[in-house]
């Protein structure tokens, strides 16, 4: 069964343009059982996704690796990862990023930090914290291109959480005019948002907080896959 799954995403992943590499796929199949195993002690998954964890879990983290070119050598930081998602696949795909995940649970930080060194993944630091106050200590303040979310917080949080992190703000023109195309070039600063449900009062109040950020809604709708779990998953891309 994990072979099929294996070269089911590795096909969808062709099908939309991007291809992996024999490591690649062994690694996020190693990232797989790891997470699987650490599951059975610490609650990073939802227990009823194991099954589906390459479709819920795998393809959702590297999603917008379809539909959005983030620059070469960016700095991400992971705001609340959990088990190491959407960071660690993010990762594995794109070896040429740095990576730092934040996690305020101790027990979540500590599991992810072993998953990264069973890998053997570089570039990849994480810490046990709260991402407000982490945001702000020097090595990290305004040293990041993008911060990634999924599952965290509302929107208005997550813009405030990441604001810190993130490099100078330029509040730059907004992706109106491309985002329905197939690819967004994404300049940073930028936060990603995995998000799904109906977002309409979310957005609406993080512009009346923070009234000077563009915010865009990408669908996740692939070839090969007409839908992404359910036809409201949906990234948010907040540029500063």
């Amino acid at each position: 069964m994990q072979s099929e799954k294996k070269l089911w995403f590795r096909t969808l992943c062709t099908r939309n343009g991007f291809t992996l590499t024999d490591l690649q796929l062994g690694q996020l199949d190693q990232y797989v059982n790891l997470l699987l195993d650490w599951n059975k002690k610490i609650n990073l998954i939802s227990r009823k996704d194991e099954e589906n964890i390459w479709t819920y879990h795998i393809l959702h983290s590297v999603s917008p690796l379809f539909r959005v070119k983030l620059m070469e050598g960016s700095r991400i930081v992971d705001i609340g990862t959990g088990g190491g998602l959407p960071g660690i696949p993010l990762k594995i795909l794109r070896p040429d990023i740095s990576l730092l995940c934040i996690d305020a649970t101790r027990k979540k930080a500590n599991a992810v930090l072993e998953i990264v060194e069973d890998l053997k993944i570089k570039n990849v630091n994480v810490i046990w914290g709260r991402a407000e106050e982490i945001g702000i200590q020097p090595e990290h303040f305004h040293k990041f291109d993008f911060a990634i979310a999924r599952a965290v917080c509302q929107l208005n949080e997550l813009i405030t959480l990441s604001i810190n992190f993130l490099k100078k703000q330029n509040y730059s023109d907004s992706l109106e005019n491309t985002v329905s195309s197939s690819f967004i070039e994404l300049k940073p600063p930028a936060l990603i948002a995995f998000k799904g449900g109906d977002l309409t009062q979310e957005i609406d109040l993080a512009k009346r907080q923070h009234p000077r950020v563009n915010i865009n809604s990408v669908d996740l709708a692939f070839t090969g896959l007409e839908q992404l779990i359910a036809s409201d998953k949906k990234i948010l891309i907040v540029q500063f």
